[in-house]
């Protein structure tokens, strides 16, 4: 009896990589997809993978590669498939309940971050609005070893995440997770408050590609206008920031003008400025209260 061909690892990534680019990913994403699927599953770091490319495929990678690869073919987000995220610099849970960490939500932390050293509260009370996976409240709290921090969210499936993240990162004796509304029914004062909030059109869904219509309508979409979930982050930040209390907040492509607008209707707030990302798009607002 003849025994089975051996297929090499580089032959199995590279159907892999092959599958991704016909169901239309672009090349270069589809092998960082293969790359993080060969490494999640055999627990290898990438110059093993590199070394190991022209052995024999070990057991252990299949079927589930094989499946990995059939769902980021359907357009499911690696992330979810692999359930894990980086952000700032740590691994974050992620399940298809909450929104995937972005690169630009880290200027959030930055900014936030800054502002803290700045006033050098010896225990800072903070807030992180519609906080889903956690990873910018959890983020703080692991750069701030001494505040306290209130995360909500209206999703008590993302609030389970959120407080698995913060078990993993121990800073869960630090956080409280409230399922609620932007703040409805918490009195605060709050030092600086973060918001990442859903800024998408409604009518934009359609537009949206495959990969993000597959996250939370409720962590994207802020209603006709968008700015919805903007509004009511400024409404909270009136009322529960402490006077010359901060809010950092991240907004969407072409809203710069709508939010210097939605600030300049609220007397007690004012535009400290506005960031723009690596891209130079306009993307997060820091604003005080006076």
């Amino acid at each position: 009896m003849t025994p089975d061909p051996i297929t090499f690892l580089h032959e199995r990534l590279a159907a892999g990589h092959e599958r991704l680019v016909a169901a239309g990913i672009e090349p270069t994403a589809a092998a960082i997809d293969v790359d993080l699927f060969a490494r999640t599953i055999l627990g290898w770091d990438r110059a093993r993978v590199l070394t190991a490319r022209s052995e024999p495929a070990p057991e252990a990678l299949e079927p589930r590669f094989s499946e990995w690869i059939r769902r980021r073919a359907e357009r499911e987000p690696s992330a979810y498939i692999v359930g894990a995220r980086e952000f700032w610099g740590l691994d974050f849970r992620v399940s298809p309940d909450v929104l995937i960490p972005r690169p630009e939500t880290e200027f959030i932390v930055e900014e936030a971050l800054d502002i803290l050293q700045e006033l050098a509260l010896a225990s800072p009370r903070l807030a992180d609005i519609g906080t889903g996976s956690g990873c910018i409240a959890v983020s703080l709290l692991h750069e701030l070893p001494s505040a306290h921090l209130i995360a909500t969210d209206v999703s008590s499936a993302a609030l389970t995440v959120a407080r698995d993240n913060a078990r993993q990162h121990g800073v869960q004796d630090r956080i409280a997770c409230v399922e609620t509304s932007f703040l409805d029914g918490i009195n605060g004062p709050f030092d600086l408050i973060v918001a990442n909030p859903p800024y998408v059109k409604d009518g934009d869904k359609v537009a949206l590609s495959r990969d993000v219509r597959h996250e939370p309508d409720v962590a994207l979409f802020g209603g006709e206008s968008g700015l919805h979930g903007l509004q009511a982050v400024l409404d909270a930040a009136v009322r529960t920031l402490v006077s010359g209390g901060w809010l950092v907040m991240e907004f969407g492509f072409g809203q710069d003008d709508d939010v210097r607008q939605l600030v300049a209707s609220r007397p007690a707030l004012r535009v400290e400025r506005i960031r723009e990302d690596l891209q130079g798009i306009p993307r997060t607002a820091v604003i005080q209260r006076s």
